[in-house]
């Protein structure tokens, strides 16, 4: 038990250089979109090596405690974007960025991959992929209803939320192949977070600090609900992958307060 706890313990501790890879990356601009679109391409060209023939197969605990886990979010991560792409077309066409909505395609291919990397593992243990879940449909609903800014503050909720549960995923089973493929996700997901934030502050220039400050707040109330329902549905990774709900809780608000805390305009407010 003390070897298995200094492995999870050891394994957590070399995650923050998980996120620090990406840093040696080609880092684009605040609303750079050319820059954006060079960085996509050059990560699709420079991607981790996945080790596809592991033979490692999950224990029965192991299966047990993340099964219907990685089955919400390889649903979550499936999405082809329309309605957000239908949205962003309308504020290009008024707004004439179409670089904008070339980023925003490569950032949607990248969400994709990041689906079929947990598909073809899942296809690896003969874990079932499932096409609806509850909380998904919500946040696909919730998508479809709101505008464009407010599409943009779920995705990058659920952004914020992928860090702490794919450092938990890594750390929750022995499988070199689904370690490997966390690591290309929290590596992919550091940059989706600036390009999220970076696509708020475009929206919200020009505004009204009372305007931005209840969009804000909406948000805080999005981020809180999503934090006690993750939990709530992904309590035995989390827990597996050494977070406890304080820690999680912290984990998580500590991402969306360093992600608005970076700059003023949409970050600051």
């Amino acid at each position: 038990m003390k070897t298995k706890m200094a492995h999870r313990l050891s394994a957590r501790q070399a995650l923050p250089a998980i996120s620090g890879e990406s840093q040696r990356l080609p880092q684009p601009a605040q609303s750079d979109w050319e820059a954006w679109i060079a960085y996509f391409q050059h990560n699709a060209a420079h991607l981790m090596e996945i080790g596809w023939q592991d033979n490692y197969e999950l224990t029965s605990d192991e299966r047990r405690m993340i099964s219907a886990s990685v089955q919400q979010f390889q649903l979550g991560e499936s999405s082809e974007g329309k309605h957000v792409l239908s949205l962003a077309r309308r504020y290009v066409v008024s707004r004439g960025d179409e670089n904008y909505l070339s980023a925003l395609k490569s950032f949607i291919r990248e969400e994709q991959r990041h689906s079929q990397y947990l598909a073809r593992f899942m296809e690896t243990q003969n874990i079932s992929l499932t096409h609806s879940d509850a909380i998904d449909s919500i946040f696909r609903c919730l998508r479809h209803i709101f505008n464009l800014e407010l599409s943009i503050m779920a995705m990058l909720t659920a952004e914020i939320i992928a860090m702490p549960y794919y450092q938990a995923l890594h750390e929750a089973t022995y499988s070199p192949l689904l370690r490997q493929i966390c690591r290309q996700l929290l590596r992919d997901e550091v940059r989706h977070l600036q390009f999220q934030v970076d696509t708020l502050y475009m929206l919200r220039q020009n505004r009204s600090f009372i305007v931005t400050g209840i969009t804000h707040a909406c948000h805080h109330i999005l981020l809180t609900g999503t934090v006690l329902v993750v939990w709530h549905q992904h309590k035995s990774v989390l827990a597996a992958g050494g977070y406890s709900f304080a820690a999680f809780w912290r984990e998580t608000w500590r991402h969306f307060h360093r992600l608005f805390g970076q700059s003023n305009g949409a970050r600051s407010a």
